[in-house]
C-alpha cells in the first residue's frame, strides 16, 4: 500500500515536513519512522528541484539503505543523485576512496572482512623484534575497543589509571600505531579503521571537512541509538554547527547493541550538543494492543529513558493474540514449538519467527524441527561467500587489485585446493612468481592450469584479469562455468553465493555505472553481508540483535528463563547490564505483528532455571 501524506498523524506529518536546524523523533516500534524519513528527503528534493546540494542519509544495516532508497525514487518517481544513503562504513569508504591520499592510502584499497586476517596483521608485527605482542586477540580486541570509542594512540593515557600509564599503556600504544600504520602501508583497512581514518581525515584536513560539508547540506540518521563513539564523533565532525540541518531518528528503549559501542547516554549527547527540537512518535501501527500493553509494562523497569515514555497501539482491536506457555525441560519446550507451528500452511511459514537470546538454543531448534521434516534455519549475517567456487573466483579478483597480498594468496591457494583435490601452495606460487618474474596471480594460474579441474578457469583467468584485467567477462565467463556441476548435484551454498553476487553486482552497478572499477566493486561487495535465500516453507530463526529492524506475523520468543534470557553474564555484572537486556526483550517482543507466542522451559541443559523477570514485569507471571 503506497503511503500518502495525508495518512500521516499529526506528529509524522511535522517531522516529515521539518525545513531545517537540528531535529531529534523520538519513534517507538512500529511508528513508521522508515516512513517518515524518506518521505523527508523526498520532501527536500521535491522542493528544491533547481538546488546542488545533496542529503546523506546514514543507516545501519545495507538492507535498511536499500529499502530507503527504493522508497524515495518512488516517491520521485526518479533514481536522484542527490541523496547519499548507505551506512557509516560505506560513507567512510566512499570518502577515503576520494580523499584517503592525504593519509598515505590509495583509492584501490582492500577490505579486511574476516578476524583472521587482522590477527596475521598483528603476527607479522610480532616479527618485528621492536614491538611486543604476547596474545595477537586479547591485542585485537583493545584495538577494537580503541577504534569503537574512538580513540588515537595520543588519547590512550587518559583511559589508565597513573600508575599504569608507563607500562600497559605504552605497550598498547605501540601497537595500536604498528596496527594502523601497516594497514597503511599494505593499503588494506578493516571496519574500525574506517572510522579511524575518516576521523583524522576530517581533523587534520579542514578543507576537505569543509568541502563535504558544502555538498551535504542535510544529514539524516536512521537508527542514532545504535551509533557508537566513534561513529557520533565522524557526525560531529560532519554537523559540527549547532543549527545545522541535522534530522535524527532514535529509540532508547531499543539500545541493544553496547557491545559494539552503542550507549543510552549518545541521546543525551546530542541533545546537549545539538539542543534539538524533538517529536515524539509513539503510536505503535505493527503490534495488537496486548503486545503493546506488555512492552510498556517491561521497559517501564528501565529507569531514565530519554525516548517515548508511553508507546500506544493505533489498532486497539487489531487481530492478536499473547500466550505464554511453561515446559519441563528445553527438549520439551521444542516439541511444544513444533506443535504450535504445524498447524501454519507450510507456504505460509516464512511468517513463523523464532527468536532466543543465544544461537546455542537456535542451533538446538533447527536440529529437532529438521529431524521433524519442518524447514528451518538459522538467519545470521554472513560477512563471506561460503562455496568454494564462487570463493575461487572472488579471491582471484581480490589478489589482481591486491597484487602483493599474502593472506588473499594463502586463501586463492587453499580454496584452489579444496575444488581441485591437489595441493597448491603460496609458497610455491611464490617462487615461481619471483623465479619467472610475474605477478603472483598468474604464477597461480600458470600453476592451476595444470589441472584438468581448473585448467578452464585458470586460462580464462589469465587472458581476462592479467592480460587485460577485464574483470566483468572473466566473472561472467567463470560463473555459467560453475552453473554446470551446480546443475549435476545441487549445492544449496553455491545457489546462495550466486544469488547473492547477482543482487549485489546489481546493486553496485546501480550506484556507480557499469563500467565500475574493480577495486569500487570489491569494496562494495566486501561491505554487503551475504544473506541466505530461504523458502516459504522455511522456518526463521534469529537471535534478538539479528532480528531487530523485521516484523513477522507470528513470533516464537523461547528461552525465557533466568540465566538464558537474561543471560548468566548478564545478571553477573549488574543492572547496567540487566536493563541492556530488558531492551533486548522489548525488541523482541515488538516484533510480532500479529500472534506473539512466550515460552520457557524449568531445565536447560541439565541445569533447573526460574522463570525470566521479564515475565513478571510484563505481567504475565505472578511475582
Amino acid at each position: 500500500m503506497t503511503i500518502t501524506i495525508d495518512r500521516f498523524n499529526t506528529n509524522q506529518r511535522q517531522a516529515v515536513k521539518w525545513e531545517g536546524g537540528p531535529l531529534l523523533v523520538l519513534a517507538g516500534p512500529g511508528s513508521g519512522k522508515t516512513a517518515v524519513l524518506t518521505w523527508h528527503i523526498a520532501n527536500l528534493i521535491r522542493n528544491t528541484p533547481d538546488a546542488s546540494f545533496h542529503i546523506l542519509g546514514l543507516t545501519f544495516t545495507n538492507k535498511a539503505a536499500t529499502e530507503m532508497r527504493n522508497r524515495i525514487d518512488d516517491l520521485l518517481s526518479e533514481n536522484t543523485r542527490r541523496v547519499q544513503l548507505g551506512t557509516f562504513h560505506s560513507f567512510c569508504t566512499d570518502l577515503l576512496r576520494q580523499h584517503g591520499s592525504q593519509l598515505g592510502l590509495r583509492p584501490d584499497f582492500s577490505v579486511i572482512t574476516d578476524d583472521k586476517d587482522r590477527i596475521a596483521v598483528l603476527l607479522e608485527l610480532r616479527a618485528r623484534e621492536d614491538l611486543e605482542i604476547d596474545n595477537p586477540e586479547d591485542s585485537l580486541k583493545k584495538i577494537d575497543v580503541m577504534f569503537t570509542h574512538g580513540i588515537s594512540a595520543d588519547e590512550l593515557p587518559r583511559y589508565f589509571p597513573t600508575g599504569q600509564k608507563d607500562d600497559r599503556c605504552n605497550r598498547l600504544q605501540t601497537v595500536f600505531r604498528g596496527y594502523v600504520e601497516k594497514l597503511v602501508a599494505e593499503n588494506q583497512l578493516d571496519f574500525g579503521s574506517m572510522l579511524y581514518f575518516t576521523r583524522e581525515l576530517l581533523i587534520a584536513k579542514p578543507r576537505i571537512a569543509r568541502q563535504v560539508r558544502t555538498v551535504y547540506r542535510y544529514v539524516c540518521v536512521d537508527e542514532f541509538q545504535d551509533t557508537n563513539l566513534a561513529q557520533y564523533q565522524v557526525l560531529r565532525l560532519l554537523v559540527p554547527d549547532v543549527t545545522a540541518n541535522l534530522f535524527v531518528v532514535a529509540d532508547d528503549d531499543q539500545t541493544i547493541f553496547q557491545w559494539n559501542g552503542a550507549d543510552p547516554k549518545r541521546l543525551e549527547e546530542i541533545e546537549h550538543d545539538y539542543r534539538p527540537w524533538i517529536i515524539q512518535l509513539p503510536e505503535n501501527y505493527r503490534c495488537p494492543a496486548e503486545v503493546v500493553g506488555i512492552a510498556n509494562r517491561l521497559i517501564a523497569h528501565n529507569s531514565n529513558r530519554q525516548g517515548v515514555k508511553e508507546h500506544r497501539a493505533s489498532y486497539q482491536h487489531k487481530e492478536g493474540t499473547v500466550r505464554l506457555q511453561s515446559y519441563k525441560d528445553f527438549n520439551s519446550e521444542i516439541d511444544g514449538l513444533i506443535t504450535e507451528i504445524c498447524p501454519v500452511p507450510k507456504n505460509h511459514r516464512a511468517s513463523c519467527l523464532v527468536i532466543a537470546r543465544s544461537n546455542k538454543l537456535l542451533a538446538q531448534v533447527r536440529e529437532a524441527m529438521n529431524g521433524a521434516g519442518m524447514g528451518a534455519e538459522i538467519v545470521s549475517r554472513h560477512q563471506e561467500f561460503a562455496s568454494p567456487p564462487v570463493q575461487l573466483l572472488y579471491y582471484a579478483l581480490k589478489l589482481a587489485n591486491s597484487p602483493d597480498s599474502r593472506s588473499i594468496l594463502n586463501k586463492l591457494c587453499s580454496t584452489a585446493t579444496r575444488v581441485n583435490g591437489i595441493t597448491l601452495s603460496a609458497e610455491e606460487v611464490v617462487a615461481k612468481a619471483e623465479v619467472e618474474d610475474v605477478t603472483p596471480l598468474r604464477a597461480f594460474f600458470s600453476l592451476a592450469a595444470a589441472s584438468d579441474a581448473l585448467k578452464t578457469f585458470a586460462k580464462r583467468g589469465q587472458v581476462l584479469l592479467c592480460d587485460s584485467l577485464d574483470y566483468p567477462l572473466f566473472v561472467e565467463t567463470s560463473s555459467r562455468e560453475f552453473d554446470v556441476p551446480l546443475n549435476k548435484e545441487p549445492d544449496q551454498d553455491y545457489a546462495d553465493d550466486r544469488d547473492n553476487w547477482r543482487r549485489l553486482s546489481e546493486k553496485i552497478r546501480r550506484s556507480h555505472g557499469e563500467k565500475v572499477s574493480l577495486h569500487v566493486f570489491l569494496q562494495e561487495m566486501d561491505l554487503s553481508p551475504k544473506a541466505k535465500s530461504l523458502a516459504k516453507d522455511c522456518v526463521r530463526l534469529q537471535t534478538v540483535h539479528t532480528a531487530k529492524g523485521v516484523e513477522f506475523d507470528n513470533v516464537f520468543v523461547i528461552g525465557l528463563a533466568e540465566d538464558q534470557f537474561p543471560t548468566y553474564f548478564a545478571i553477573k555484572n549488574g543492572e547496567t547490564a540487566i536493563r541492556e537486556e530488558r531492551r533486548s526483550c522489548f525488541v523482541a517482543v515488538t516484533r510480532a505483528s500479529k500472534n506473539l507466542y512466550l515460552s520457557y522451559a524449568h531445565s536447560y541443559f541439565g541445569w533447573s532455571k526460574k522463570p525470566s523477570r521479564f515475565l513478571q514485569e510484563m505481567g504475565l507471571l505472578d511475582g
